[in-house]
């Protein structure tokens, strides 16, 4: 197999639930000189593959990679182009329609039709990046059944946050609390009878942001035993408190070599916060209950702890 096949074959995809650190690790690991990405750009104009030839642009000007978008930001004009990576949704529902958005994809595979649309998509971008891999985030279900009859050999990083972490920050973002994923599932597909059980219980819009953190993980987790070594977790919280050793490790796992380029990416234009205690301070008593007798269980084994008596 040749070395531009094999990289085709091995893009390295980043999981996880939406609000769990995953933009920024994934803006930091994206910085290496190997990898391209969907940008911001593309996943505008779906229908214009040859946009990735942009991507050029951000390995020459940095600033021209917008990384996390928070409300205090200035951007520059340069930033202002969008440049930046980007989860590509609207690339992925080309491809794969909204079943791609909206669905757990549990135990589906990708048709005839869009594995081609994807494996073309992605080679483009490659090509037209002048990179050697290629690298995507995808927050919600991890779809690692469903990427690997995409793709040989696939790779998987799943970004671990602390519930309650997550939660808090899902109650309060526009995406999830004007929407309809406030009082339903944002995914179909994937909530089990206990997980149904313990959001109409109390029938609150953080026992369901808890149920969906849980059973993302978990079927998350399920799918990954099919592909074996191809699969490891991150926690956010270590990205945090060790951003270069953690990226050490991503890279490796990828069999990315080094980059000193990426590790001054992540110094100068991350702007890491250490944000991992604020629900301590937002989440009232009753939510915190309600948090924690739907996650702790399973987050207890990531090695968060329990905040009531």
């Amino acid at each position: 197999m040749h070395d531009s096949d094999c990289a085709l074959e091995c893009p390295i995809f980043f999981v996880g639930m939406p609000r769990s650190g995953t933009s920024i690790i994934f803006a930091g690991f994206a910085a290496h000189q190997d990898l391209s990405w969907f940008s911001q750009v593309m996943d505008r104009f779906p229908s214009l593959p040859a946009l990735a030839t942009l991507g050029r642009v951000t390995s020459l000007i940095p600033t021209t990679r917008q990384t996390v978008s928070r409300h205090t930001d200035v951007q520059s004009g340069l930033a202002r182009l969008k440049l930046g990576p980007s989860e590509g949704y609207a690339i992925w529902s080309r491809c794969c329609d909204e079943k791609f958005l909206f669905e757990y994809l549990l135990d589906i595979r990708a048709s005839p039709a869009e594995r081609h649309c994807v494996r073309q998509r992605v080679h483009t971008t490659m090509r037209c990046h002048g990179k050697k891999r290629f690298a995507a985030k995808l927050t919600g279900p991890g779809r690692i059944g469903f990427l690997s009859s995409i793709f040989a050999r696939p790779l998987f990083i799943n970004i671990v946050r602390d519930p309650r972490a997550v939660v808090d920050s899902l109650l309060r973002v526009p995406f999830w609390r004007d929407t309809f994923r406030y009082s339903d599932p944002a995914w179909k597909g994937g909530l089990s009878a206990e997980d149904i059980a313990d959001w109409k219980r109390s029938g609150t819009p953080e026992a369901l942001a808890s149920v969906q953190w849980r059973a993302v993980l978990r079927t998350t987790r399920e799918e990954a035993r099919a592909v074996g070594d191809r699969y490891i977790e991150l926690r956010y919280e270590d990205f945090i408190a060790r951003p270069h050793d953690e990226l050490g490790r991503l890279y490796a796992f990828a069999g990315l070599p080094p980059d000193p380029a990426a590790s001054a990416f992540v110094d100068q234009r991350l702007g890491l916060r250490d944000l991992t205690s604020e629900w301590r301070r937002r989440l009232s008593a009753s939510q915190l209950e309600t948090i924690e007798a739907i996650a702790m269980p399973i987050s207890i084994g990531l090695g968060y702890e329990t905040s009531l008596p």
